[in-house]
């Protein structure tokens, strides 16, 4: 629950290498350091700052599940603001490329 490791475990969960056998690697690390960080969040309910929001936001979408998963639950473990509710929701959508027939 040391709230002093908030900052440097987003950046680890951030850091995710272009080359998919490095990112490979990396994974059970990043994982690792998006498991604190919700525990984090859900042992203090501290609100994340503007840097480690958009990080977690940012791997909602990473392209590995557990990633994503774990990411979507530190964000829920964590006591947000309106705005980062907001922002967060917006973020989630699923957008559609297409419009199909069956479109109003």
């Amino acid at each position: 629950g040391d709230q002093r490791g908030i900052d440097v475990l987003a950046k680890v969960v951030s850091d995710k290498d272009a080359d998919a056998e490095r990112a490979a690697r990396q994974k059970a690390v990043r994982l690792t350091s998006a498991k604190a960080l919700s525990r984090i969040f859900k042992q203090t309910g501290v609100t994340p700052s503007s840097e480690v929001f958009e990080a977690l936001k940012k791997n909602t979408k990473d392209g590995d599940y557990q990633i994503e998963l774990t990411c979507g639950e530190a964000l829920g473990n964590a006591t947000l603001t309106n705005a980062q509710r907001l922002d967060l929701s917006a973020h989630r959508r699923i957008v559609r490329e297409a419009v199909t027939s069956d479109d109003p």
